[in-house]
């Protein structure tokens, strides 16, 4: 598929090709260390919202908006950070 200027454009903007895959390894990454913690963070954060940015809890919120609040507050960019609701069942969501 060839890449056309819009793409480009959009990929510049977000700082090149090499920004991206770095942020994509990092998102991987925090992700993987969200699911490490999962039983502790289910014992401690019960039905609460939970983010994870750079390998390290954040924050966390008893509503998405307060944890939204708590990310902004801090400078954390929500789009970067992984973000998961600790409920006594596991449901999937796509934020």
């Amino acid at each position: 598929m060839p890449i056309t200027e819009e793409m480009q454009s959009m990929v510049a903007r977000m700082g090149g090709e090499e920004a991206i895959e770095l942020r994509i390894r990092r998102f991987e990454e925090d992700f993987q260390y969200l699911q490490s913690l999962w039983y502790n963070l289910m014992h401690n954060y019960l039905n609460q919202w939970v983010a994870v940015y750079e390998k390290s809890l954040v924050a966390h919120g008893k509503t998405i908006s307060e944890l939204r609040k708590k990310l902004i507050a801090k400078g954390i960019p929500q789009n970067e950070a992984v973000i998961d609701y600790m409920a006594s069942e596991r449901k999937s969501m796509i934020l």
